[in-house]
């Protein structure tokens, strides 16, 4: 018995020095705050996402600081809820278990815009889907607008993209990434009222909207991550390991991981076959910026050339492990702001309910590189030149 003791309390200690994700915050260098740019804000995204589980009777912390800031931002402002707006199955019908529960979370999330200046859009996430699927969506679709108004739940009637222009010089896209996770037979009805019916399909179109927006800031909004450092990437905590008891629980981890088993993770198949076509498509854009929820978590990564903000820390908290190309995260309550300036450059800035301010701030593109313009202003009227190179028209020994 001794031994099975000290056995697994090496592996608690392996796990703890070497494997495991934690709530503190990480970063990749020192802590800095990026200098800020002298240049004038163009347009400001304000981002929280999970944000579907507040207690009945409240709102959660994140959501309280979300509505505070909400309260000082201009016109010139966007309030994104990146999915999963309700936990833990999306909104059910009239009179159906949990309906009271999902009106509440709605409610509280669309209470904190009411003295919003700018616009708000709402995305669905997976749980939004686990009420019946289109029709759960089609459900919260009309409870939100009839509170927000039009075009405040994207993408509409079940289609999976949808572009919305900001301005001249900012392009937003939105995705419903799930709508391509999910099993497609469970939902024989699912792409009737949408003109993109197929997967592919919806490669194509998103291909052409970013090569149309090219020379735009292109944010994508979209709830899963192409990039995370927590549990849905594989990272995991010692209580994760543990649960539900020691050495189970971290083979169910290392299954998880490896074996892609569940639709939520990145190793999922799908998930993966999803992540990997839009990472080749997008180095089409380089002015393109993710933004999504789905992690409990306040990340920023940087892969394939790829800015990924995530800003999923809405109503709930996972630990995070700050590896590969994670400059930061940080498994605490709160939102991030993503700010879109007048010369093209942009920073990123996270907000931590913890300690009630900025924890990370960043560059996330550069300003834009001037055109140069200056041509010559005079041409000779005519100017003779060859077609071949010399090596081109030199005779060899052998020719005759």
């Amino acid at each position: 018995m001794k031994r099975i003791h000290k056995a697994l309390a090496a592996i608690v200690g392996l796990l703890v020095l070497y494997s495991c994700a934690t709530y503190k915050a990480q970063y990749k260098g020192e802590n800095l705050i990026s200098k800020q740019t002298e240049s004038e804000i163009l347009h400001s995204f304000y981002l929280i996402g999970d944000a579907g589980y507040s207690p009945i009777g409240s709102k959660s912390e994140a959501l309280q600081s979300f509505e505070i800031a909400l309260k000082g931002a201009s016109k010139n402002s966007t309030a994104l809820f990146l999915g999963d707006n309700i936990y833990p199955k999306g909104l059910p019908g009239k009179g159906a278990k949990g309906r009271e529960f999902a009106e509440h979370q709605l409610n509280v999330q669309t209470e904190v815009v009411k003295d919003f200046a700018g616009r708000t859009i709402f995305i669905p996430g997976n749980h939004d889907w686990y009420s019946g699927g289109p029709k759960g969506l089609e459900r919260q679709e009309e409870y939100i607008e009839d509170k927000l108004g039009k075009n405040t739940f994207l993408p509409e009637d079940g289609c999976p993209i949808r572009k919305v222009e900001i301005n001249d010089e900012v392009e937003l896209i939105v995705v419903d990434t799930e709508w391509y996770l999910t099993k497609w037979d469970k939902f024989p009805t699912l792409n009737d009222n949408c003109e993109i019916r197929t997967r592919n399909r919806f490669f194509l179109e998103y291909e052409s909207l970013i090569k149309k927006a090219r020379g735009k800031t292109t944010v994508i909004a979209l709830h899963h991550p192409l990039f995370t450092n927590g549990p849905h990437g594989g990272q995991f905590s010692v209580g994760q390991h543990m649960t539900p008891i020691p050495v189970l629980g971290t083979l169910k981890n290392v299954l998880r991981r490896a074996g892609g088993v569940s639709p939520a993770d990145i190793q999922y198949k799908r998930y993966n076959e999803f992540r990997d076509r839009i990472i080749t498509l997008s180095q089409d854009n380089d002015k393109i910026i993710f933004v999504s929820g789905h992690e409990h978590s306040l990340q920023y990564l940087v892969e394939s050339n790829l800015p990924q903000i995530v800003s999923g820390a809405g109503s709930k908290t996972t630990p995070t492990r700050n590896v590969g190309g994670g400059q930061f995260s940080y498994g605490s309550p709160g939102y991030a702001r993503l700010d879109v300036f007048k010369d093209g450059s942009s920073h990123v800035s996270f907000f931590s309910t913890k300690e009630n301010k900025v924890v990370f701030e960043t560059e996330v593109l550069q300003e834009d590189r001037p055109i140069i313009t200056d041509y010559p202003d005079n041409f000779p009227q005519e100017k003779t030149a060859s077609i071949y190179t010399r090596e081109e028209t030199d005779k060899g020994k052998t020719f005759k």
